[in-house]
């Protein structure tokens, strides 16, 4: 069966609130083209009008001194800095822009500004005689009237406007400018701004109002119309705080899952004396208080039955040693046609002690306190080995010097009942292999013998009491069902643990996994 990929708590989480932003992003983008559709004159009254009035500002300083056939090169300069091209718009003289005004544009720019007021009506000089009467009606002499506004280099310089001090048309009183369009020109002809810009006139006449315009291939105008460095900061800065926010609380959570999958796995293990650590009253601190009260009760129920098996099995020793006494004393009595049947009650009656030691060692192996110690394994084995290996002695292939951290008598029954099941299932001529292997702190043991093994299926309840692969469940074939589980609990009363396999060259193999050293 192909497994499905794992994908971490965390990641999925972290993975939402990105995919959060990224609706975020995607919604502000429509936003923005929404905002193209209706217009981009909102943007003014924002920091967009304020550098449109700023640049406004500048530009008009520049030209105020200047007559009109240098503005549009006196502005030039700024608008370079700025990456940008700006003009003086006139509806008159289109062709010394310095750029084509697209038709939506020009539209706007003559309605963006108000109607210039006409020249103020040309009086007669007074005759030096009054006397002389009213003047007579005809044309009025060219250089009659005040200078036009264009003239300015012609003026003196204390008529000219934008000098301090030099009356209404001091720069100190010039009324501010003011950003007036912002659009984008058809069929995609750049970005425009418009600002208007409020000249002085001479003495007596009105103001005289321009629309500078300025051109840009982006949307942004280099700064000026929008500025995206804030909005790309703010959104950094909403993912930063995004992540300082919720990170600790997922982290918090993901570790606690973690520390609750090990804990069932121990439980699973059965190792039910677990702790977890203190959470807040919340439902995965719920969940761990259940979970610890689960493995207590577990425990509590486990070590009964065991001590129920143990007290049961004691309680059978007594009765069953008199009926085997009995049977010894009957045997003597009765003939040899009678002893043939008795020798079968006594068969069944051996069968039965063993059963019931075996039960006592399993109740002992789990309910004993043990006694750890650091153990020389090699010695160890090879005695265990020669007492219980019958006709043919397990082979062993450990280091001399190596070591392990157990309690002597439990490791001595685990190691003892392995190879009495090698003996059992492979026969007494069964060839058994005792090695090891040690990594940093533990030492695994490994027992394998060349028999028929088990069906893969069955190596994962093969530690449980009184469980044999055998459907049968016959004791000539499957034993008692209880020497693999006496070896589990032997290495779990040691602190260690027991898995069973099968080799690749075919048998059947159970390692054991013991400290090495102690640990402080």
């Amino acid at each position: 069966m192909k497994s499905r990929p794992y994908f971490p708590l965390l990641a999925k989480v972290l993975g939402c609130l990105l995919l959060h932003l990224l609706v975020l992003a995607l919604a502000f983008i429509g936003f923005v083209g929404w905002q193209l559709g209706l217009g981009l004159d909102s943007l003014l009254s924002g920091s967009a009008g304020e550098r449109l009035r700023n640049f406004g500002e500048v530009s008009r300083n520049v030209i105020i001194q200047r007559p009109r056939s240098e503005w549009n090169a006196a502005i030039a300069p700024l608008a370079s800095r700025k990456n940008v091209t700006a003009a003086i718009f006139d509806p008159g003289n289109l062709a010394d822009s310095p750029f084509t005004i697209p038709a939506n544009v020009q539209n706007r720019a003559k309605t963006a500004i108000p109607p210039q007021p006409g020249p103020p009506p040309r009086r007669r000089p007074p005759r030096p005689n009054a006397a002389d009467g009213p003047p007579p009606h005809g044309d009025l002499p060219d250089d009659f009237g005040p200078p036009p506004f264009d003239d300015m280099e012609n003026r003196p310089p204390d008529e000219r406007p934008g000098v301090a001090g030099n009356g209404p048309g001091a720069l100190d009183q010039q009324p501010p400018t003011r950003p007036v369009l912002l659009m984008r020109g058809e069929n995609g002809d750049g970005y425009w701004a418009g600002v208007e810009l409020v000249l002085p006139g001479r003495p007596g006449q009105p103001r005289n109002h321009q629309l500078l315009l300025i051109r840009s291939d982006r949307l942004d105008g280099s700064g000026m119309f929008f500025e995206f460095k804030p909005w790309l900061w703010g959104g950094l800065a909403v993912l930063a705080l995004s992540l300082a926010f919720w990170t600790p609380l997922v982290w918090g959570i993901t570790r606690y899952i973690r520390r609750l999958t090990a804990v069932t796995d121990r439980i699973a293990a059965g190792q039910f004396k677990v702790s977890l650590p203190t959470r807040g009253n919340d439902e995965l601190g719920n969940l761990g208080h259940a979970i610890e009260t689960m493995a207590d009760q577990l425990d509590h129920l486990v070590s009964g039955q065991k001590r129920f098996l143990g007290d049961a099995a004691h309680e059978l020793c007594s009765p069953l040693a008199r009926m085997r006494t009995g049977l010894g004393i009957l045997e003597m009595k009765l003939g040899e046609q009678e002893q043939a049947r008795l020798a079968a009650i006594e068969a069944d009656a051996q069968e039965l002690a063993t059963l019931v030691e075996e039960i006592l060692d399993f109740s002992r192996a789990g309910n004993r306190k043990p006694h750890l110690q650091s153990i020389l394994l090699e010695p160890l084995l090879r005695e265990v080995a020669s007492r219980e290996g019958g006709v043919r002695i397990p082979e062993i292939r450990i280091a001399p010097a190596l070591t392990v951290v157990a309690d002597a008598t439990l490791l001595t029954r685990a190691v003892r009942n392995l190879i009495r099941n090698a003996a059992i299932h492979a026969g007494s001529n069964a060839k058994v292999l005792i090695d090891a292997s040690e990594s940093a702190d533990f030492i695994e043991i490994t027992v394998t013998d060349d028999g028929p093994g088990v069906p893969p299926d069955e190596l994962a309840r093969l530690f449980e009491p009184f469980y044999r692969p055998d459907r049968s469940r016959s004791r000539d074939t499957g034993g008692s069902g209880l020497g693999l589980a006496i070896v589990r609990a032997s290495m779990e009363a040691c602190g260690g643990d027991a898995v069973a396999s099968l080799p690749a060259s075919g048998g059947f193999a159970v390692t054991l996994r013991l400290r090495k050293n102690f640990v402080c």
